[in-house]
């Protein structure tokens, strides 16, 4: 273990904050893919997050779409288990899902292709079985999540299914886009306590899209993270070339052995940038 892993872990342990500066200080470096701000009843066909009661606060919640209902976010929860009890974690995903559809002002989207969410209360998937589709659910909005849960750090993964409407040279500003990750956050802030920490997962590398609908999405999300204070992983930068075949079979989507590396360093950045 690295002088700069040793005082990151002795840090976390201590419960201290670890930000972009404090690591400067100690002559430690901030790894380029993490970009911590420095400022600044019925079930089907609706969400089935339907709480009577208030739970204890949890400690993390994820939010994503088909990439954490996959190996990805499978193999993330899995780390975070490590870490955490089951009654400190949240997991929420709805594939197809795009930002806008959980907010509460956003547009009802019923997933086509699966849903998947983990919490205190227990498990439940949606996924295809013996040739069948699963059965459509809707996407829950973020204030009837956090009506039950107050997570103390909120992940998000979420931006991926955006780059299937954009055209192969955006060349936009991406002023709607942007007004609803702001909105997103906001939404997310609404808690009271609010979180402590909001950290987005940007998409991973893909084969699917032009370099220029990857680059845009990525920049739209990293420049609001700048302006409201919020952080964020380069996934690209951890997963590397998506080769077809090896990395996984549709451009996108990733195979267990890729989906966990990504998900371990993911769970890496998360240890050390806290607080939890």
């Amino acid at each position: 273990m690295s002088r700069t892993s040793r005082l990151l872990a002795t840090w976390f342990l201590a419960g201290v904050t670890v930000s972009a500066g404090a690591l400067r200080e100690t002559h430690a470096s901030v790894p380029d893919f993490l970009q911590i701000p420095s400022a600044s009843a019925n079930w089907y066909g609706k969400s089935p997050v339907r709480f009577p009661k208030v739970s204890p606060p949890v400690k993390i919640l994820l939010i994503g779409d088909s990439l954490s209902f996959d190996s990805f976010g499978e193999a993330l929860e899995g780390f975070l288990r490590q870490r955490y009890k089951a009654s400190e974690i949240c997991l929420f995903a709805s594939c197809g899902s795009s930002p806008e559809h959980w907010l509460e002002t956003g547009p009802t989207f019923l997933t086509p292709c699966g849903y998947r969410e983990s919490t205190p209360d227990g498990a439940w998937k949606e996924d295809f079985a013996n040739g069948r589709l699963p059965r459509p659910v809707r996407t829950p909005k973020i204030p009837e999540i956090l009506a039950r849960f107050s997570p103390r750090t909120v992940v998000v993964q979420l931006g991926t299914n955006w780059m299937d409407r954009l055209p192969a040279a955006p060349n936009q500003d991406g002023a709607a886009y942007k007004q609803i990750i702001r909105q997103f956050i906001k939404e997310l802030r609404a808690q009271q306590p609010p979180p402590a920490r909001i950290v987005w997962i940007l998409p991973p590398e893909s084969s699917k899209f032009p370099a220029a609908v990857k680059d845009e999405v990525d920049r739209w999300i990293s420049e609001c993270a700048k302006e409201l204070g919020f952080q964020t992983i380069n996934s690209r930068r951890i997963t590397g070339r998506y080769v077809p075949g090896k990395t996984g079979n549709d451009g996108v989507h990733y195979n267990d052995a890729e989906g966990a590396k990504w998900a371990k360093s993911v769970n890496w950045l998360l240890y050390i940038s806290g607080p939890e």
